[in-house]
């Protein structure tokens, strides 16, 4: 066995981290050894390195071995020693007469050194032998430490050459893997060094700077040669390259002046970035289905479009498109019906427009058209019924022809309003009058057409009298569970008590919704009476489960809608946990609904429930069935009325619910009138429904006398479903 110091594992760690053990031949190590032999006229000098069980030389002279265990090593000695290691008759020590190294090789003397890394990091040793005994002067033992010491540092340089060489490999591979490409320039002679990797990237080496200049895009080539100049004013720059092999590249270079003159920098490729945002700028800013522009573009560009006009003194048309009777192609020959139709649509409407101009698909089955330099507004108007009759030309699908009709809204700039919001407004008056006159044709604004705007607000003006006299009160439908039979809920509904027309529903007043002020005002209102109904039924210890209220997208222009919903329940005493709010998606669609999932996710954090109304009727459910906290979605009741005829509503219906089982989500069918329509519903697993079937909307007042005689109505409507259930198919005789 050989002896082992105590730090014996820090020790074999600090050889291993030399990355030695095992390499190939070295020429100074070599040539160390050689002078060691003659300095000391030994025939053999070794560098030896101790490992875990071995020692191994990494040079050596005068012995044709590589090594030997570390059990017969003289070594193995030397390491323990702070000073050399001095044997001068192997034959006469115990220790080592039995070693190969004296029985085989001859071995007599032997002098080593310790090779010292660090305290107790003896490495191995720097030695000499001679095959006779002899002495060892206290001159010779200096030097040999002094040689040892040269081996020292040669170790510590082959670990410094190692690690650079790591290093540089893996900034190759980084430069690699990260499609960089580094560099540095002489600002003197504009001499461009390169890593070796430019060529593969690039398609170009070391150079003058004109070996990337040449092949910058032409629009981006002033930036770049503004950078190339580098007054240490830019840091990075972004642009377009061509390689010798034609493939078109994004690139970023950045740099620093480390000299007067000299920079370094890097080149690395962003064409995937690029791609990817250019995939993502076209999906926030087109129609997925359509692929034209989307709300958000065309606005900016309807901005833009007349702030150039007004600088230019140009003509700007906009033409608002609605396709007439849609719903009804959607319902008679489904939703993919639709979908071709509005496509085709955009096709034409695309084939139509004039360079600069901007077609886009606003929402559902409106379209608008922006003429930009519109030479006056008679040519505008000309424009529009070339497109109609283009649009009016059917289409096949299916091998069917199928008819497409559109009403259109024409306003122009500076003829009609300058700024954009109005001029929108008056291209949408325009469009209201061309659907009000028959549809199928194109209506030019006029200033006498704000009549219809006057009526809306007459109504308005009605309904703050409304408000102010308490007239406008909720009325409240049951909701009930298709397995239990029971109420589960109600949904409260705005009604007008007239005083002279009677009670009045939203279709009457619900032009009141698109003022914010009033919207807010008859929300509130709603919502304060709901609440304190629900205090006294509370009170009587009725259990009417959860109450939903309807907010309007105008409601949500409000940032505080949440905190003032949550304030009203509390002055009553109502938990949050008794309230739903019901939306529809215009909710989300809607313009200035910056403050939707805010508002939203304060509901939902506070306990109340969400859901999202009329499902179905809008062109991103899924969407925000994804994005916002619905907990609880309602078919809309168009489905619901055609479910027992209408294979395609039948399909939408079972689809929503499907949908709601999948994201655990309560469905609620809409306008149920039928046990047809319940039998249907419960057979497709619909959890609840609503609907004249159960009870119209009645006064908060008659609400206790439904729960209490619930049992007796629901027992009802269960005979009622026994008796006009289908009969069962005779069974044949056995």
């Amino acid at each position: 066995m050989f002896p082992v110091a105590p730090g014996e594992a820090d020790r074999v760690q600090a050889l291993h981290a030399l990355k030695i053990l095992d390499t190939a031949p070295e020429a100074h190590f070599d040539a160390i050894c050689r002078t060691a032999a003659a300095l000391f006229g030994a025939p053999v000098a070794l560098v030896s390195l101790v490992s875990e069980d071995r020692q191994w030389f990494k040079a050596r002279c005068g012995l044709g071995i590589d090594g030997t265990a570390r059990d017969v090593a003289f070594c193995s000695y030397a390491i323990l020693s702070q000073e050399a290691f001095v044997v001068e008759d192997a034959t006469r020590d115990p220790r080592f007469r039995e070693s190969p190294l004296v029985t085989e090789h001859g071995v007599r003397f032997y002098a080593g050194a310790p090779l010292i890394l660090g305290p107790g990091l003896h490495v191995g040793s720097f030695c000499v032998m001679d095959v006779v005994p002899r002495t060892f002067r206290p001159e010779e033992t200096r030097q040999l430490q002094d040689l040892a010491a040269v081996v020292v540092a040669q170790l510590r340089l082959h670990r410094a050459e190692q690690d650079l060489r790591e290093r540089e490999e893996r900034l190759r591979l980084a430069l690699r893997a990260g499609r960089m490409v580094a560099w540095e320039r002489d600002l003197r002679t504009g001499h461009a060094t390169r890593s070796d990797n430019a060529q593969e990237l690039l398609g170009i080496g070391s150079g003058p700077i004109s070996l990337i200049l040449d092949r910058v895009h032409s629009e981006d080539r002033p930036h770049v040669e503004r950078f190339s100049a580098y007054g240490g004013t830019l840091d990075a720059v972004e642009f377009r390259y061509r390689t010798p092999e034609g493939r078109q590249l994004w690139l970023c270079m950045r740099a620093e002046q480390t000299e007067p003159d000299r920079i370094v920098g890097i080149t690395f490729d962003i064409t995937d970035r690029k791609l990817s945002e250019a995939r993502l700028w076209r999906a926030a800013n087109h129609d997925p289905l359509t692929g034209l522009p989307n709300r958000a573009l065309f606005q900016e560009r309807f901005r833009d479009a007349l702030a150039q006009a007004e600088e230019t003194g140009a003509r700007v048309g906009l033409i608002l498109i609605d396709i007439d009777d849609f719903k009804d192609v959607n319902d008679t020959l489904g939703h993919d019906a639709g979908d071709a139709l509005l496509t085709e649509m955009a096709v034409r409407l695309t084939e139509m427009a004039r360079p600069g101009d901007t077609v886009a698909r606003l929402g559902g089955d409106e379209f608008a058209v922006i003429l930009a330099g519109s030479p006056r507004l008679e040519a505008a108007a000309v424009f529009a019924g070339n497109l109609l009759e283009r649009l009016r030309q059917p289409f096949a699908y299916r091998g069917r022809p199928l008819a497409t009709k559109a009403s259109m809204g024409l306003a122009c700039f500076p003829d009609h309003h300058r700024l954009p919001d109005e001029l929108m407004k008056d291209a949408d008056i325009a469009l209201y009058r061309a659907k009000a006159s028959g549809r199928n044709r194109v209506t030019l604004y006029a200033p006498e057409m704000r009549a219809l705007t006057e009526k809306r607000v007459a109504v308005s003006g009605q309904m703050q009298e409304a408000l102010l006299g308490g007239q406008i009160v909720p009325f409240y439908q049951p909701k009930v569970c298709l397995a239990t039979g029971r109420i589960v809920g109600f949904e409260a509904l705005a009604r007008w008590l007239h005083p002279v027309e009677g009670v009045l529903a939203p279709g009457y007043f619900g032009s009141a919704f698109e003022d914010p002020e009033l919207a807010h005002a008859i929300g509130s209102r709603i919502v304060a009476r709901v609440a304190a109904d629900m205090r006294a039924w509370r009170a009587r210890g009725l259990d009417f489960g959860r109450v939903a209220v309807n907010v309007s997208s105008a409601e949500f222009h409000r940032p505080d809608l949440a905190e003032a919903t949550l304030a009203a329940l509390q002055a009553q005493d109502v938990p949050p946990t008794c309230l739903e709010i019901e939306v529809t998606e215009t909710v989300f669609l809607g313009r200035g609904s910056d403050f939707v999932s805010g508002i939203l996710r304060r509901f939902h954090e506070s306990g109340v429930t969400l859901a999202l109304d009329d499902f179905g009727t809008g062109y991103a459910s899924l969407t925000h069935l994804k994005q916002f906290p619905v907990d609880h979605i309602k078919i809309d009741q168009s489905f619901v009325r055609g479910l027992e005829q209408d294979g395609d509503d039948a399909a939408i219906v079972a689809a929503v619910i499907g949908l709601g089982r999948a994201l655990d989500t309560r469905v609620t069918a809409e306008g149920v009138e039928s046990q047809g329509q319940v039998r249907r519903l419960r057979a497709m697993g619909c959890g609840f429904a609503q609907g004249y079937l159960y009870a119209k909307p009645m006064a908060g007042s008659r609400v206790p006398w439904l729960i209490g005689n619930w049992p007796a109505i629901a027992a009802g409507l269960a005979e009622e479903a026994q008796a006009t259930a289908p009969a069962a198919p005779a069974r044949a005789a056995g």
